[in-house]
């Protein structure tokens, strides 16, 4: 996936070995200091800011006032909230006219005129539906809302690198986590009202599903019929996601269900999912290494985002810049 901040301004910086993750949400902003040592990607310190926010910059304008951020690059993760996400054939192009081409599939697929918005793309796996099809996520985003977000970033000296999706985020989270090399896995992600269940296999994005919760954590999921108790009705999501993702994808890889949260109620509902699926179910932990140094005591799933971008601007990095994922900058 080319970077929209990086692909439109080319204020490219110099590596570091201490990146700054941020996370945006409707109810939370938080930033991540993630320091890369010799045992691995370390989080030295955290701070979060819980309150009510009507847009993205908003957010960050907010945490960065509440709080002095540290001047190292960042990389940005927007709420799914934020975004949309939708599944088009990718056209038979170059890598590089990927981005242009795509634009005009997606004019038809949604309700604002292009120009008011930006999106960026990345293409799935090659093996991703038995090979026989070319398939591509495009993250759609409204320009004005990113291009607000770059200029707070400007404003209050956010030595700004890179603005990703959370779906990305999972999959930078799986692909350091060493129990899923050659592995695959579901991050069930919720926040607030909504969240999207998300496979990955081998750190690659093969297929995300967008859930909304009602009052009381009812689940609606697109056909499922309304159901009050919210494991039955995830654990039914869950299943028919792997169901599609064996019968149409091809892949029969995913061994285990992340569910990332940082609401306790939530949490709460990982033993019964466990009971109610095929694979191993659990609450995501950070690691014993990736423990905060500063005392922290922001949940794991609220850093969860934040890291994960995080992690994949260093898995980049550790492979000559192949790699990159993000947002950007609107021109």
């Amino acid at each position: 996936m080319s970077s929209w901040y990086k692909q439109l301004f080319r204020k490219d910086k110099a590596g570091s070995d201490t990146l700054l993750g941020i996370s945006l949400n409707p109810n939370q902003a938080l930033w991540c200091l993630v320091r890369q040592t010799d045992q691995g990607p370390q989080i030295t310190q955290t701070h979060a800011l819980e309150q009510t926010f009507n847009s993205p910059g908003e957010a960050l304008k907010a945490l960065c006032e509440s709080a002095p951020v540290p001047a190292a690059p960042a990389h940005i993760c927007l709420g799914h909230q934020y975004y949309n996400l939708l599944l088009v054939d990718a056209p038979d192009v170059p890598e590089a006219e990927l981005r242009e081409a795509v634009r005009w599939k997606v004019k038809d697929l949604i309700t604002q005129p292009l120009e008011q918005v930006v999106m960026d793309v990345f293409r799935l796996p090659a093996d991703a539906y038995r090979g026989r099809m070319n398939m591509s996520y495009v993250a759609v985003a409204e320009r004005a809302q990113v291009q607000a977000v770059v200029d707070v970033c400007d404003q209050l000296a956010v030595n700004l690198q890179s603005i990703s999706i959370n779906e990305l985020a999972m999959s930078g989270l799986a692909g350091q986590m060493h129990e899923l090399q050659e592995r695959g896995a579901a991050f069930l992600y919720l926040n607030g009202q909504g969240g999207t269940i998300n496979l990955i296999e081998n750190g690659s994005l093969y297929l995300t599903r967008t859930i909304e919760l009602g009052n009381g954590g009812a689940v609606f999921s697109g056909n499922l019929d309304f159901q009050q108790d919210p494991v039955d009705n995830l654990a039914l999501d869950v299943q028919r996601s792997l169901d599609y993702y064996e019968s149409q994808i091809g892949k029969s890889g995913i061994t285990a269900l992340y569910l990332v949260s940082d609401a306790e109620e939530q949490n709460g509902w990982c033993p019964g999912l466990a009971e109610r699926l095929p694979i191993a179910a659990q609450c995501f932990e950070l690691s014993t290494g990736l423990q905060p140094t500063d005392g922290s005591t922001v949940a794991a799933g609220a850093l969860a985002p934040a890291l994960g971008v995080v992690l994949a601007a260093l898995a980049t990095a550790a492979s000559g810049g192949a790699k990159v994922t993000g947002m950007g900058r609107v021109a």
